[in-house]
């Protein structure tokens, strides 16, 4: 027994549980893929280096999740005693004449796959040979390691800024600020707090009793089952995943929230929606709204830069035609959510969660979110130029898991490019491509109203 307590790394907060729980439904499969495109082969020593020392930096990295029985404890990571990096780290070589297209295929079959419980669960793939010159890393994880906030600034300590950077710059790349996205991370009360205002109802009752109940409310809000999902065109779930991207210039996006006076993420969000309504109309699919799943970051200045420090907030969007009026809905909706006092309540609720048979907690959250139509992930990447053993990263994307929905759209923003990755579930959206093109559509007339110079900027 002692020997085991030593063995071990950690143990999961109740959102890591909850998450590796979740994922023995192929549905929920909670695999999280970052894919860099590098303008050339980096030094492949140089990255096997890397890499030996980012898993020494992060213990989970070589640590297998072990699940507990019930009611000792929730999963634990325990470090592998046999974790051998050649096992998680390759090296491939694309044929001539191929492209980034190639890529895509490898990382979403990557994707549906699932992980081998007796190894940490990680891989790499570098990729040589794509467009010509260049290269690619495509690195998929499980979403109980970390979260997307947390993901990129471990992910910083692969990188440099700069193409020869000196020995102690080489040893030591600068990780990037571990913030949300500007209106998602808020000074939330700490469960502590929470739980004292409630005592003092007994105190204080027409005082307390207000903020008790808005309490209550907004934690039912979190576990309400969402039913069928809203949409009639995109009803099937599966386990076989589709990977697109669109490339936008973060300038743009900027100039467009400014126009709106809403934030760069209303803009985002409501490019999805706009998007994904030109999709219903292509097939002749009228739509009044769409349910969505955007993370909450509750990632707090100290937390540490593994584990998951997120809420998964549900809301309806109505589908307005007007880009500008949809653009004001999210900034409203969303808004709703900043200060929703359930969130600092939420890794409590997973931890209750915890304490049911695994079988009831997968078929709990499958209540809640297979109802959902699209999930938006937006995570800040490095405001500066980055480098992976010599080779300048070009464009960052993220692909995170459909979670039950259609798709799932991520924006990764970087210093001169807004990097938009798309995971679609094959089964509800059989033709990627074309929903991607929509996608763009959409995206583009968000960012025309930048110049639309009657504009009412009504949101603040």
């Amino acid at each position: 027994m002692s020997d085991e307590r030593v063995r071990v790394t950690d143990t999961m907060s109740g959102s890591d549980a909850l998450l590796w729980t979740v994922g023995r439904d192929p549905v929920l499969r909670p695999t999280v893929v970052a894919v860099m495109v590098l303008d050339r082969s980096p030094c492949w020593g140089d990255v096997q280096a890397r890499m030996a020392t980012l898993v020494e930096f992060v213990p989970r990295l070589r640590s297998r999740a072990v699940t507990r029985p019930m009611g000792r404890g929730r999963p634990q990571f325990v470090t592998d005693d046999h974790f051998d990096l050649d096992f998680h780290l390759r090296r491939i070589g694309l044929p001539a004449d191929s492209t980034f297209r190639q890529v895509l295929d490898l990382a979403q079959v990557m994707a549906a796959r699932g992980f081998d419980a007796e190894l940490p669960p990680w891989e790499a793939v570098l990729i040589e040979g794509v467009d010509g010159e260049r290269a690619a890393i495509v690195i998929k994880l499980h979403h109980a390691l970390v979260d997307g906030v947390g993901g990129i600034a471990v992910l910083m300590h692969l990188l440099d800024r700069a193409r020869h950077p000196s020995p102690e710059g080489a040893s030591a790349p600068e990780p990037t600020p571990q913030r949300a996205p500007p209106g998602l991370l808020q000074r939330l009360p700490k469960p502590g707090q929470i739980i004292d205002s409630m005592a003092q109802v007994a105190r204080h009752p027409i005082d307390q009793l207000e903020q008790v109940m808005a309490t209550v409310a907004s934690a039912a809000r979190l576990l309400a089952p969402a039913g069928r999902p809203i949409s009639r065109l995109m009803t099937q779930r599966g386990f076989k995943r589709g990977f697109e991207v669109i490339d936008l210039a973060p300038d743009a996006l900027r100039q467009a929230a400014t126009a709106t006076g809403g934030t760069l993420n209303d803009v985002f969000v409501a490019g999805v929606v706009r998007g994904l309504t030109l999709y219903h109309q292509r097939h002749g699919v009228s739509i009044a709204g769409l349910r969505a799943l955007m993370p909450v970051s509750v990632r707090a200045a100290n937390d540490p830069e593994g584990g998951n420090h997120f809420v998964p907030a549900r809301f309806v969007v109505p589908a307005a035609a007007d880009p500008a009026e949809c653009v004001r809905e999210v900034h409203r909706i969303a808004g709703s959510w900043k200060h929703a006092p359930g969130l600092a309540v939420s890794d409590a609720l997973a931890i209750g969660m915890g304490l049911l048979p695994d079988p009831l907690v997968t078929a709990m959250w499958g209540s809640m979110l297979k109802g959902g139509d699209f999930c938006v992930t937006n995570v800040p990447g490095p405001p500066f130029e980055t480098y992976l053993a010599g080779a300048r990263v070009e464009r960052m994307y993220a692909f995170a898991p459909p979670s039950g929905a259609a798709v799932n759209v991520s924006l990764v923003t970087t210093s001169d490019r807004a990097c938009v990755g798309i995971v679609v579930d094959r089964d509800a959206i059989p033709d990627g491509p074309e929903l991607a093109a929509c996608l763009a559509d959409g995206f583009e007339e968000i960012v025309h109203l930048a110049d639309d110079p009657t504009l009412d900027r009504q949101p603040s």
